[in-house]
């Protein structure tokens, strides 16, 4: 109980905007494209010699997610014996959508351990293998996510990684979410929140077929939301 009521904390911290601007000289600019949902702004503009990213994020919060669960019974018998398991265990107790979603994130962060070899990213191979990336973590979360009736589909793109004011973006999948109220929601089920760290690229894009490409920071900013 103890380690429940300490991942709760830590998953829900105090509710913060990040806003970030990078620019990047990519050869393929039109890859990238403006996109908007409930807690995820990008802006692109084009330049001579590279691309301007104007990227805004919230943290994710829970405070109105007392919706009742309505598992997909149908969905729920078409799946593996690993989904229904984990399904299983991860509804226990799960009195609401932010019950079950807190859920879903301390199960992947205490069964699923972050792999890079080259193993099957499918839902039940990767619960039985315990290991995934990026694709496999996206997979297993997609699919506990629709056995709660929660409709999500993978977003690609890349995540920012930052060393010495420059970034390196890393090929990276999560998930945006259906949520009640017509809120769509980006969620990386890897690193278990979501930030502005993020550049999202256009739909059916085969992310091993874009150049390796750098960028560096304009601008940063990080505030406390008041709500």
């Amino acid at each position: 109980m103890k380690l429940l009521l300490l991942f709760l904390y830590l998953w829900a911290p105090v509710r913060q905007e990040t806003s970030l601007e990078v620019f990047v000289t990519c050869r393929t600019p039109e890859i990238f494209r403006d996109y908007r949902n409930y807690n995820y702004k990008q802006e692109i503009s084009l330049g001579r010699d590279g691309l301007r990213v104007r990227i805004k994020s919230r943290t994710l919060t829970l405070r109105h997610l007392n919706h009742r669960l309505r598992p997909d019974e149908e969905f729920i018998a078409a799946q593996a014996p690993e989904v229904r398991r984990a399904f299983a265990q991860v509804r226990q107790d799960a009195l609401s959508i932010a019950d079950y979603l807190q859920h879903i994130s301390l199960y992947l962060k205490n069964r699923v351990v972050y792999s890079e070899d080259d193993l099957p990213q499918e839902a039940p191979a990767v619960l039985a293998q315990e290991k995934g990336h990026c694709i496999g973590f996206a997979n297993v979360a997609q699919a506990l996510l629709a056995c709660a009736g929660l409709l999500s589909r993978p977003v690609n793109g890349f995540y920012l990684r930052e060393e010495g004011g420059r970034v390196e973006p890393v090929p990276h999948r999560w998930l945006e979410i259906d949520l009640p109220g017509q809120r769509r929601v980006f969620y990386d089920p890897q690193y278990q929140d979501f930030s502005s760290r993020y550049l999202v690229t256009r739909p059916g894009l085969a992310m091993e077929s874009v150049e390796r490409f750098a960028g560096v920071i304009v601008r940063k900013n990080r505030k406390i939301l008041d709500e």
